[in-house]
Parts: C-alpha cells; sequence; structure tokens
C-alpha cells in the first residue's frame, strides 16, 4: 500500500525511516534524511532539524512539513516555522512508530526488548555495530563487556517487520547479535497505521499538526513511561 502526501508536503525523517518511506512511494526529492547517531545529543539534533527546516522553508512549493522524529529527549523541543506547518507525531522516540503502537499504551514486552528494523539495521548504530568498532580499540574481550553493559536489563532482540518487509540480511543481523549477547530473538509485525495517519497528514490522538509561529514541547506528549525505548 502507497501513501501520498498531502499537497505541497515534505518530510523531514530519520535516515532509520528510509525503508519504511521507500516502500511506502514517498519520493525522495520530498524527504531529507538526518544521520541516526545525531540522535546522541538532543541539542545537535535540533540544530540539524532546524537547519533541514530553514532551508524547507525557502522552497515557495512547502506549505507543510512531517517532523518523522520522536520527541527523541528534547531533539524537537521549541521546534517551529515562521510560515510552514509542522506534522509531528506523539511519540517520545522512533520505536513506537515502527511497532505502530498507540503512545497511550504500554508496549507490550518492551522493558527487556531491544528492538531491531530495517532502516536502523542497514543506516543506524546499535550495540553489535559498536561492538565491532570497539575490538580495534581495546580488544574482543572489553569490547564485548561495553556492549553488554549498554544491554543489560534486556533479554531479547525483537525484529520488526513494518511496510518494507524483512530480507535475509535483516534476519542474520537480528540473528548473530542476539547470539553473540546471549539473548532470544524474535520477529513481529507492525501496525502501519500510525506512520500512514502521519504521512497522510491526519491531525489525531496520535499526531499533532502545529500551525506556524507555534511550537514543539514536551506537554504535548503523553507519559514517557509508554515509550519503547
Amino acid at each position: 500500500m502507497k501513501v501520498k502526501l498531502p499537497p505541497k508536503t515534505g518530510v523531514i525523517s530519520c535516515k532509520v525511516f528510509e525503508p519504511e518511506l521507500s516502500a511506502l512511494g514517498i519520493e525522495e526529492s520530498k524527504i531529507v534524511y538526518l544521520e541516526q547517531n545525531f540522535h546522541r545529543d538532543p541539542k545537535f539534533l535540533l540544530e540539524k532539524v532546524k537547519e533541514s527546516l530553514a532551508a524547507l522553508e525557502q522552497n515557495e512549493n512547502i506549505e507543510s512539513v512531517v517532523v518523522l522524529y520522536g520527541y527523541c529527549g528534547g531533539g524537537l523541543e521549541n521546534l517551529s516555522s515562521r510560515r510552514l506547518k509542522l506534522i509531528v507525531p506523539l511519540a517520545h522516540d522512533c520505536i513506537p512508530l515502527l511497532l505502530g503502537l498507540c503512545p497511550g499504551n504500554a508496549c507490550s514486552g518492551s522493558g527487556d526488548a531491544f528492538f531491531l528494523s530495517p532502516g536502523w539495521i542497514d543506516h543506524g548504530l546499535t550495540p553489535y555495530t559498536e561492538y565491532f568498532a570497539s575490538v580495534e580499540k581495546y580488544g574482543k574481550e572489553d569490547a564485548l563487556w561495553m556492549a553488554t553493559e549498554i544491554l543489560k536489563g534486556y533479554n531479547e532482540v525483537v525484529l520488526v517487520e513494518n511496510t518494507a518487509g524483512l530480507l535475509s540480511h535483516h534476519r542474520e543481523y537480528a540473528r548473530e547479535m542476539a547470539e553473540l549477547f546471549g539473548l532470544s530473538v524474535r520477529e513481529i509485525k507492525a501496525d502501519k497505521s500510525w506512520l500512514f495517519d502521519l504521512l497522510s497528514g491526519t491531525d489525531s490522538e496520535f499526531v499533532r499538526v502545529i500551525t506556524p509561529g507555534n511550537s514543539v514541547n514536551l506537554g504535548m506528549y503523553p507519559s514517557p513511561e509508554s515509550s519503547a525505548r
């Protein structure tokens, strides 16, 4: 199934959503992708989102922008536009969006589950990728210890199948990551409706349309306890 963006709408998105946006038929020319590692510093992420938004404001053919990000620890705080409408998901991070779970509901099993998606595997950083980067600096033993510390409290790797589907290398990645860190692994199918509503510009309980001059703020979002990761 394809999604049609509202007329004169652009998208600012974390790179981890590239497989989903491609599968949904969103034209790449309408999307500004930002690297997943920007999440490490919410202030830096906000700066980069603002830069992308400022560039879109100069495009007279754009009247609204889907901001495909969760709140991300303050990465969208006070984000606003002088003339563009912002369409924002009421999620604290990306995982509920990938799962399709409503922000008012706890993610089943999320407390001990490390979620992966095709986009996270192809474009993001995980303890698995960081393990291999650390091996060269610290050796296998110390690298494994550091990665295991990051995953302390997790019991399983959950591979999420959303609109993009799963390829063999995604399953292999999840299986090898789980094996390395002594975790179980399983697959789940996501509910696509939240992502569909967001990209179609539907103002709902879980999608907020912010008019020009108004800004994103933490008070818009549900309790963070419902966030997946």
